[in-house]
This record gives structure tokens, C-alpha cells and sequence, in this order.
């Protein structure tokens, strides 16, 4: 039998060579599925986005808080024309501060700033269709921008509502010298590593974060800021509205413009300019105007223990009912460093009539029309100030004075006081006012915003306060009192610290006193010639329980009387001004009188609890008494409890 081999080795050399080449492709296959499996581990998962082979752009971080506030009130007396509620209960802060702030900020590779800022604002009221509102955003959404150039660095803003703040005639919030009870807290206030901190930096430095209400004023507009231009000058300034300048009618027009031109020509010596104009619509078709513009100048000069602050403006107002022409103001401030043994702050201030302006650092009494009373506006317009007894700090129009404030430590008791003397320019309305020292953010609690409500009309709500009306009956056919009216004020702050058991307490002790005469004298006065005397003390306790947790206890007490100019009570009997020399029949040092003859009592307590590094609670309880025997109308007496969670973020 023969073979050929050629037919049996064709077939097993292709066999062979398909082994082979399947051997180099597994081998392969293998290798490379190896290789892959190191690879892909590393991917991101499947995205229908273009993947970007640079850099990221954008660096963004976000901020804010969450508050939470509730009370319950009840009253055993109510005033009459306050809907006659005994009982309330309320969630949800009625001033309006944003009970969710959330602000996110990114920069991209380029530098450019950008940011937003989301307040959420909701009144959970009750039932009432007038006061259940929906969660809006009508507080506003900001939006920023801000980049770095050769030239400068500047910064842009629009939206919502934003606080702004420029000097003290143009722009700035009411700021005095923080003498004040810290009993009761305000929203905004930042929270403190420790609760007991609040309390501590209040000893140390007499400064409380008030919020970014404090010193400022609320605009919504565009904003406009520049800083590190060539020269060394900064620009800054805004156009908008303000709730302080409204019109008549809610779709007319009202606008608010101001800028300020700084230069620091020196470490030690700045100047500035600053301007403002303001106008709006006074009738429905937009023919009458309400405006009024404002210059200023400012000088701040530093020397090696002093320091000299000054601003001068010129001032122009006109309405369609008057025209008031030119007017001056001038603030001027002396201050000794700290450092000094004891510091000193010399004030000085003149501000004619004619120079009207509802957002500086001072209040207006010459013009009450610039604060309209419209329904659905005017809740949210300041009320009118009639010649306003105010503390130490707080300008007033067509008022002139000067002021004296120093500081002293006696080991670990703190002392501060001042004494202030103050004229009016020219006669003025007949009539005056004073704010509540004690219990006045209870009573604006009760009627927000809200002008002449209470008893006999004559409580003024503002933010956080309470302005009453007096009536003078020295008058001329005009309607202006027959007399210029003189002020007085003297307040007097004593703080203490110590330990107990360990634990670190505090003592605040505030006690202040006013008064407003015919005459100039050196001191307030407390007899029958001065037409309102005001006294008030406030004492605040806090102590350390354990390093999360701090109680707090205070109790104010004010005292507030007229003499035979001013309102008679309709009580048939008079009263005594003081009913403790009364029973012990000192007559020397009381007398009997149908004036005002208001007591106004506060008793708190409190407790800060740290739930953790960025969470507290804080829960605080009051009993109040508002009380005059001569006006049958003046009782008021209860008590409120108010519970607040904030958690920044």
C-alpha cells in the first residue's frame, strides 16, 4: 500500500499553523485583557456629558443657616385696639428676618467671583387668610460677581433685598454705644463657639453682633463696589428702592441713588465724598414729587493716641406741599485710644431742619410726610419721630448738642457712662416722644410696624421698638410749640465678672435717665418743670452650667413721668409718683399728679444650649407689666415664652 504524504502532511501543517496562530491570538487576547482590566477600574461611569480633558474651572462653596422660632404669648390685660388677644401662638419670626439663608459662592481658573445669596422667608400666623403666607422667595435672590484687575479689584450685586451702608448722613443704620440688655437676642446674630461666649465678648469689648441689620440699611438695586484703584481710591455705591422712600402708590416711581468716592491719602488720613439723591411719586399721575439730595464730605485723621472723625453735608428737600431750601449738618467725633487709662469719645453734632434724610444715622422730625401711612405700604415705612428723647449716640434732625462718653476698669468691674446736653434749633411741632427702654421689643411684638395703635393712639411700632407720642398743650395758633425744647441724658453701665464653683458669671448693669424741659440745663431733670422725665434700669445675669449650656436671668424696671403740659390721664383720681415715699409719707419726695405716671416691669429668664459645634437652642421666658394709674386705657400684664433653634451650615 502505498502513500502520499503530501496529502497527510498538508492537512496537519495547516492544523499546526491554525494552533499556532490561535495560541498567539489567545496569548494576545489574554494580555490585553489583563492589561484593560487595570484600566478600566479607573473609569467613571457612562455620561452622556462630553468628557473635558481640562482643568476644572470653578471652585464652589455654599453657606448659611436655618432658624427656627416660635412663641406663645398670653396676656391677662390687653390694650383695646389691639384685637383684644389674650392668647397667641405664632411660628415663624414676625419681622421678617429670613428663616433660611443659603448662600453659595464659586471663583473660576480666571479669578472671577461669583455668588447668590437664597433667603426664604415664611409667617405661619394661623388660619387667617390676611396672615398665612405662602414660602416665597420675596426677600430676594442675589446675585454677585466680582473680579481682579490691574486697575482694581470690583465687585457687582443685584436682586433681592442687600444692606449697604455708606457714611452716617447718607447711609447708615441707627448705632449708638451698644448700651443695651442682651437678654433678648437678635436673629442674624452669629453663633459662638460656646453659649457663654455671648456673654464674655459682651464683658470684654462691649459689642454684641447685632446681625447685618446693624449699622446698615436694606436696598434692593445694583450695587457697585471698587477697591485698590490707582491713587489709592475706592468707589463704592448703589441705585434702587429702599422701604424707607415710598411712593404714594406701589407701581409709581421711587428710587434711591448714592456713591462715595474714598481716598486713604495716608495710613493715617482718609477723605471721602459722598452723595445721595432720593425721589418719588406723590399722586397717581406721577406730576407731584417728593425728592432730596444730599452732599457730604468726611475727614478721618489719626494721630498717635487720638483720633479725629468729621463729616460736613448740605442738604436740599422739596415736596409738592413745601419747599425747605438748603440745610447743613455736621457730626464730629474726638476718641483717645483705648489703650488710655481712661478712653474718652467727645461727640458734637448740629443738623438743621432743612436737612432731611430717612436712611442716614439720624432721625427725622421736621418732615412727617416723608412717611407715607398706605395701606399694604405703610406697614413697612419707619413712623414718624416727633422731637424724639433719644440715648447717647443717636442724631437727631433740627437738634443740636454734644455729648461725653468714658470707659474705666476697676479690676474685674467694668464702668461706662456718658452725659450728653442737646437744643432744638428751631420750634417744632408740639409735641415729643420717647422710646421704651423696658419691654419695648415686647410691645413691638405686638403690632409690627404699625403707627399711632395702643392706648389712645400713641404707640409707634419700629423694628424692634416702640416710640410714644406726647401731646404739649403750650402751643401756638400753628400748631408748633410756644418754646424750644431741651434734652438731657445720662447713662451709666456697670459690668462684673467672676467664678463660682468654676463656672464663669456675668453681671450687666445699665441704668439710664432722660428728660425733656423748656429750659437748658446741666442734668435731666425729674420734677414738674421737665415735660417728660424717663428713668430705666436693667440688670442682666448669665452663668456658665456646663461648657454647652448658660442661664440667664434679667429684670428691668422704667419710670416715665409728665407734668401739666403734657397729656392728662382720665382717671378721676391722681396718683402718686412714687407709691413706696407715699406709704412711708415722705411728701418731699413724691408728689401727686394726673400727667403720665407709667411703671413698665420685665422680669426673664433664659437658657443657651449648644446642641453641637454649629447647633444651639435658645429658649427664653418673660412676665410683663405695662402699667399707668392715671389712664385708665395704659394696663397691660402677661407673659411670653419663645423657643429659637439656628443650625449654620
Amino acid at each position: 500500500m502505498s502513500y502520499n504524504f503530501n496529502l497527510l502532511f498538508l492537512p496537519c501543517l495547516h492544523i499546526l499553523y491554525v494552533m499556532r496562530r490561535s495560541f498567539w491570538f489567545i496569548l494576545f487576547m489574554w494580555w490585553g485583557s489583563s492589561f484593560s482590566q487595570d484600566t478600566i477600574i479607573q473609569q467613571k461611569p457612562f455620561s452622556s456629558n462630553i468628557l473635558s480633558f481640562k482643568n476644572p474651572s470653578t471652585s464652589i462653596a455654599f453657606s448659611g443657616y436655618y432658624r427656627f422660632l416660635g412663641f406663645v404669648r398670653n396676656q391677662k390685660e390687653t390694650f383695646p385696639n389691639n384685637a383684644g388677644k389674650t392668647v397667641f401662638i405664632n411660628s415663624g419670626d414676625v419681622f421678617r428676618e429670613p428663616m433660611l439663608l443659603l448662600k453659595l459662592n464659586g471663583k473660576t481658573r480666571d479669578n472671577i467671583s461669583f455668588g447668590a445669596d437664597l433667603m426664604i422667608n415664611s409667617l405661619y400666623k394661623g388660619p387667617s387668610a390676611i396672615y398665612t403666607r405662602a414660602l416665597t422667595l420675596e426677600l430676594g435672590l442675589n446675585l454677585t460677581t466680582s473680579f481682579a484687575t490691574k486697575y482694581g479689584n470690583f465687585n457687582f450685586k443685584s436682586g433681592g433685598v442687600s444692606w449697604y451702608r455708606q457714611s452716617r448722613l447718607t447711609v447708615w443704620g441707627n448705632r449708638s454705644f451698644n448700651r443695651t440688655s442682651i437678654f433678648e437676642r437678635r436673629p442674624q446674630t452669629l453663633l459662638n463657639k460656646l453659649p457663654i461666649n455671648r456673654y464674655s465678648n459682651y464683658y470684654n469689648s462691649g459689642l454684641v453682633d447685632q446681625g447685618i441689620r446693624y449699622g446698615n440699611r436694606a436696598f434692593q438695586g445694583i450695587f457697585l463696589q471698587g477697591s485698590k484703584l490707582p491713587l489709592n481710591f475706592s468707589v463704592k455705591g448703589v441705585i434702587g428702592k429702599t422701604n424707607f422712600n415710598r411712593s404714594l402708590l406701589e407701581t409709581s416711581d421711587n428710587f434711591t441713588g448714592c456713591f462715595q468716592l474714598k481716598n486713604m491719602l495716608s495710613p493715617n488720613l482718609k477723605v471721602a465724598y459722598n452723595y445721595l439723591s432720593s425721589w418719588a411719586d406723590t399722586d397717581s399721575l406721577r406730576d407731584d414729587k417728593r425728592n432730596y439730595f444730599i452732599h457730604s464730605f468726611e475727614l478721618v485723621k489719626k494721630w498717635n493716641k487720638i483720633q479725629f472723625e468729621m463729616e460736613i453735608g448740605l442738604g436740599k428737600y422739596s415736596d409738592p406741599n413745601q419747599n425747605l431750601g438748603y440745610g447743613e449738618a455736621i457730626l464730629l467725633n474726638i476718641k483717645t485710644a483705648k489703650s488710655n487709662k481712661v478712653p474718652l469719645n467727645v461727640q458734637f453734632y448740629r443738623i438743621s431742619p432743612q436737612f432731611v434724610n430717612v436712611t442716614g444715622n439720624f432721625l427725622n422730625t421736621s418732615v412727617l410726610e416723608v412717611f407715607p401711612n398706605v395701606e399694604g405700604i405703610g406697614t413697612t415705612v419707619r413712623t414718624p419721630f416727633q422731637s424724639p428723647i433719644v440715648g447717647l449716640g443717636r442724631p437727631v434732625n433740627n437738634r443740636q448738642g454734644f455729648s461725653i462718653n468714658a470707659d474705666a476698669s476697676l479690676g474685674r468691674l467694668k464702668l461706662n457712662g456718658g452725659i450728653g446736653i442737646y437744643a432744638e434749633i428751631d420750634t417744632s411741632y408740639a409735641a415729643l416722644s420717647y422710646i421704651h427702654n423696658v419691654n419695648s421689643q415686647t410691645l413691638s411684638r405686638l403690632n409690627i410696624f404699625a403707627q399711632n395703635w395702643g392706648p389712645y393712639n400713641a404707640l409707634n411700632s419700629t423694628y424692634r421698638g416702640v416710640f410714644e407720642n406726647v401731646n404739649i398743650s403750650d402751643t401756638t395758633a400753628s400748631g408748633f410749640a410756644n418754646f424750644k425744647k431741651f434734652y438731657n441724658t445720662i447713662e451709666f453701665q456697670a459690668k462684673y465678672n467672676n467664678k463660682i464653683f468654676g463656672k464663669n458669671y456675668y453681671i450687666f448693669s445699665l441704668t439710664r435717665l432722660n428728660s425733656c424741659q423748656k429750659n437748658l440745663k446741666a442734668l435731666p431733670q425729674v420734677n414738674s418743670q421737665a415735660l417728660i422725665s424717663q428713668l430705666s434700669e436693667e440688670i442682666d445675669f448669665s452663668i456658665e452650667l456646663t461648657k454647652k449650656s448658660t442661664f440667664v436671668l434679667s429684670y428691668g424696671v422704667e419710670k416715665i413721668l409728665g407734668n401739666n403740659s403734657t397729656d392728662i390721664g382720665d382717671s378721676p383720681e391722681p396718683s402718686a409718683t412714687s407709691a413706696f415715699f407715699e406709704r412711708l409719707g415722705l411728701k418731699k419726695l413724691f408728689r401727686y399728679t394726673k400727667a403720665r405716671n407709667q411703671k413698665n416691669t420685665l422680669f426673664g429668664l433664659g437658657f443657651d444650649y449648644m446642641i453641637g459645634p454649629n447647633a444651639m437652642i435658645f429658649f427664653r421666658h418673660n412676665r410683663y407689666r405695662y402699667f399707668d394709674p392715671n389712664f385708665i386705657e395704659n394696663h397691660l400684664k402677661g407673659w411670653e415664652t419663645m423657643l429659637e433653634l439656628k443650625i449654620k451650615f
